[in-house]
């Protein structure tokens, strides 16, 4: 199935679910930001480029809808990574923060600020690992969350892609939200 940006957003926007803001920083301080709107979903990103971004076998981040997040002290600085992907870090301390896509589509609608970031990061398990193609071998756990492989060139399929992560990632925190616990 395929949903237009304004939907995904609207949906998104829709969802009828409670939490407090989520806010974080860079370590020295520098920076913080806060989210108004829960987040999506969560990935573990094994790509070649964020494993060199963070220096570490994978990037954790969570899914955001840009509008929703604001940056409450400090201004971070980016690095344009590669033609569709800006990454965002502390000019002080170097820690980084958040990735940005400009691919067209449902990707401009979103900010991936890494969980390792947040200021609980408890509230984020992962729900996907994403760039399975560049996982680590050593790094390989049967953990049960999926794994999504992202070596296509169709910035369309990978939209495709990150609409179908939204809306699995909404429907599921709708689900955990609306459960007795």
């Amino acid at each position: 199935m395929r949903y237009s940006t304004g939907s995904v957003r609207c949906y998104l926007e829709k969802m009828t679910m409670t939490t407090n803001n989520v806010s974080g920083g860079c370590m020295c301080g520098a920076v913080r930001y806060e989210a108004n709107q829960p987040h999506s979903f969560t990935s573990l990103c094994h790509c070649r480029m964020c494993q060199r971004w963070t220096g570490s076998p994978i990037f954790g981040s969570a899914a955001f809808m840009r509008e929703s997040v604001s940056f409450t002290k400090g201004t971070p600085k980016t690095h344009k990574s590669s033609a569709v992907c800006e990454r965002g870090f502390c000019a002080d301390c170097g820690s980084s923060l958040f990735t940005l896509y400009s691919s067209g589509g449902v990707f401009d609608t979103v900010i991936f600020i890494g969980i390792g970031t947040f200021d609980d990061p408890e509230i984020a398990p992962p729900d996907v690992h994403y760039g399975a193609e560049a996982e680590l071998s050593w790094m390989h756990r049967d953990d049960g969350i999926p794994r999504i492989s992202i070596d296509v060139d169709d910035p369309a399929e990978q939209n495709a892609l990150l609409e179908k992560l939204l809306i699995e990632g909404a429907n599921r925190r709708t689900r955990d939200t609306s459960q007795p616990g």
